[in-house]
């Protein structure tokens, strides 16, 4: 399986947040290549961001690597704009897993809710060089989500990290006096419209590929392929099962069989293949 990339102003980021940190990032670009900051380049490498994570961090420790990342999450796009329409922490978090979850880049993202805390699994897609360093960044990055709206970090339970996962329960912190309701259904839409407009690929340049072509790239039956490319669409399973008037075990069942075929084993996995073109 061909490796993805991943958008170019992520890399960027990091790097301006190391700046905004106090730090000097010249060293570490002349370890990448010269156009790694053009504003043209699009696409970067894993290889490359780790690299960028893993040098910093050997030279300036825990507590630096840290601060960066706390001032990476205060400044992400996506985070401030989910913060800003929602207030509430825990909110906050539900979108932006559920987002995550649907458009996996270089994990795959499993959480479920976990009174009172989200329970949440990152698992680096085969192929990807581990790194601990990676995944120590994130649970930082995760942590600091709710200073977006200056409240105090979340809580991290750090249940496992290792070079390719990490299992850890968040805990938001308090909510505000008054916070609005918002139903599971509304969570998801907004996940969805947000990685559909906001800081990824532009949706035209990842079109869904039709059933036909899923049916030849991966010799799915059509039932197989339809499943697959509602799945890819954002569609939860039970949804695909009532669109297609089929129990929900019969959708299920196309799930996994193409997952079998193409050696995925999650279904965010499937999704990720299928949109990558990889």
């Amino acid at each position: 399986m061909m490796m993805p990339d991943l958008p170019g102003h992520l890399l960027r980021s990091v790097l301006l947040s190391m700046e905004a940190s106090g730090h000097d990032t010249a060293a570490l670009i002349r370890r990448l290549r010269p156009n790694v900051l053009s504003a043209a380049r699009t696409r970067v490498s894993w290889d490359e961001l780790v690299l960028v994570l893993e040098t910093f961090f050997a030279q300036h420790g825990v507590a630096a690597t840290q601060s960066v990342m706390q001032d990476l999450a205060s400044r992400h796009s996506s985070v401030r704009l989910v913060a800003e329409l929602l207030g509430s922490p825990r909110l906050t978090y539900l979108v932006l897993l559920e987002a995550l979850q649907l458009r996996p880049l270089v994990v795959v993202l499993q959480w479920k809710q976990a009174a009172p805390g989200l329970q949440l699994r990152l698992e680096l897609l085969k192929g990807l060089t581990p790194s601990l360093v990676f995944f120590q960044c994130c649970a930082w990055f995760v942590a600091s989500i709710p200073r977006v709206r200056g409240s105090l970090d979340a809580r991290l339970h750090t249940v496992r990290v290792s070079e390719r996962e990490l299992d850890c329960v968040i805990f938001p912190p308090p909510e505000a006096e008054l916070t609005l309701a918002h139903s599971d259904s509304n969570v998801r839409a907004l996940a969805r419209e947000l990685f559909r407009v906001n800081d990824g690929v532009p949706q035209t340049s990842r079109s869904t590929p039709s059933v036909q072509a899923l049916q030849s790239r991966f010799e799915l039956t059509r039932a197989e392929a339809r499943v697959v490319r509602r799945l890819a669409e954002g569609r939860s399973i039970k949804r695909i099962a009532e669109e297609f008037h089929v129990s929900l075990e019969t959708a299920r069942t196309h799930a996994k069989r193409a997952m079998q075929k193409t050696d995925t084993h999650r279904q965010a996995e499937l999704v990720s293949l299928v949109l990558n073109g990889e």
